[in-house]
């Protein structure tokens, strides 16, 4: 398939609240929309992953962070802004403030932990869905993330309700994003 059917089959499959293996902008991501309590369900089972672990929330664009989070302040859109500019490791950004999102997404301190993608795929799978989507690494709950799409475990692809056939040779360039929190406009690096 080409890229745009690979678009429209992924979105298909995230309309009816199914499961999706695809590319992110960091290594092979589980996702599904992230406002279907049972997809994301449906992903903790598939991680073997308790259900109360929060997951990161992928959008692709200003407009819909704000959506999610409400007004984002100055100093967070520099960072935002010029991470994506110079093509740096992607980062997840905690926020305190969150509108509306499947609840088992907000962590016990009612945070919520959001990427702002700039991958071709995943910009075009977002802006075509409509929605924000889930993304976790595509790995059994404790064990390692796998790089590429060859080192996926037998068990995650058996039980996914899709892989999209996309960029599967390719190894990824980051092992995650690093993960932030802003505070007082003082950044609080939680993962590197």
């Amino acid at each position: 398939m080409s890229f745009h059917e690979e678009i429209e089959k992924s979105v298909e499959i995230l309309k009816k609240g199914k499961s999706l293996l695809y590319p992110t902008d960091t290594v092979w991501g589980l996702g599904c929309d992230a406002f279907n309590i049972q997809a994301i369900r449906k992903i903790c089972k598939i991680k073997n992953r308790t259900f109360s672990k929060s997951m990161i929330v992928l959008v692709e664009k200003m407009d819909r962070l704000r959506q999610l989070v409400g007004e984002i302040t100055d100093f967070t859109r520099k960072i935002i802004v010029d991470n994506i500019a110079k093509k740096n490791k992607p980062i997840t950004i905690v926020y305190d403030h969150v509108n509306q999102i499947a609840s088992n997404l907000l962590k016990k301190d009612n945070t919520l932990a959001v990427r702002l993608t700039y991958d071709p795929f995943c910009v075009c799978l977002i802006r075509n869905f409509d929605r924000p989507i889930i993304s976790t690494s595509a790995n059994l709950s404790g064990f390692s993330t796998p790089k590429s799409f060859s080192e996926i475990s037998p068990s995650i692809l058996k039980r996914i309700d899709y892989a999209v056939n996309f960029r599967r040779e390719k190894r990824a360039n980051y092992s995650s994003s690093s993960i932030i929190k802003i505070v007082s406009d003082k950044v609080k690096i939680l993962r590197s």
